[in-house]
């Protein structure tokens, strides 16, 4: 299997509102690829539905080559996801968090006690393993978050703004983070901060009003606008 996501003319309506206009694309095995795009453009609604969060109005989509709409447990599975603002139940703990969620996942111990040691490190939240969340700040929150995604090692991590949040320091470990593990695993995220792609992406898709507008390789369009902004701004139709 060299596709790691695959969408089919994915289609979504909300009350009449067409969110998404029969987009397509494909997502090979260990590529990084950044969805882009103004607000409204259809981004969370692309990763909400990669996710088995929602249906599509049309269309399909595989993680791995599996049909998220008629094998969504299956399909979820070989995915670790930050889909919107991340929420955590105030009165656990990160410890007792990812416990849970690791069960969920049918993660069991010593194993499950063993990873989440590691996830947290990763994310430099050991030292907060035991404190309630409702004490953390909104970076730690999504510190969290990363952890949870990562957990049970998924083969592809679907990101909704991965450094929202983020003070300065806490966005350049993130993005080292992404860096690091995209020498094994597909990385799918939308981010507004162009910096950030530029450094961890290969390719970008570009997306407004539901469609597809270009999907390339950041070089390529660098080579043709200068810089992704200039890129970013020309396809949009925006003023330089």
């Amino acid at each position: 299997m060299t596709n790691s996501i695959v969408i089919e003319g994915l289609s979504r309506y909300y009350n009449g509102f067409l969110a998404l206009d029969n987009l397509s694309l494909e997502v090979k095995k260990n590529e990084d690829v950044a969805l882009l795009g103004p607000n409204g453009a259809g981004k969370t609604t692309t990763l909400k539905i990669l996710c088995g969060l929602i249906r599509p109005s049309s269309g399909t989509a595989y993680i791995n080559g599996i049909n998220v709409v008629e094998e969504r447990e299956q399909a979820v599975s070989k995915i670790g996801a930050i889909v919107e603002t991340p929420e955590f139940y105030p009165f656990l703990t990160p410890e007792e968090t990812l416990s849970y969620l690791g069960g969920l996942r049918g993660m069991r111990a010593p194993g499950l006690k063993r990873r989440i040691k590691e996830v947290l490190r990763v994310v430099k939240l050991d030292e907060w393993s035991e404190t309630k969340i409702g004490k953390f700040s909104r970076g730690m929150k999504q510190r969290l978050a990363v952890a949870q995604a990562l957990l049970h090692d998924p083969p592809i991590l679907i990101l909704d703004e991965p450094t929202l949040g983020l003070d300065p320091r806490g966005m350049a470990e993130i993005r080292d983070l992404l860096k690091a593990v995209r020498k094994e695993k597909t990385v799918f995220f939308a981010s507004h901060l162009l910096t950030e792609v530029v450094q961890v992406c290969d390719k970008v898709a570009l997306i407004d009003r539901g469609r597809l507008l270009v999907y390339d390789r950041i070089a390529h369009l660098e080579r043709k606008y200068r810089t992704l902004e200039r890129a970013y701004l020309k396809i949009t139709e925006g003023a330089i």
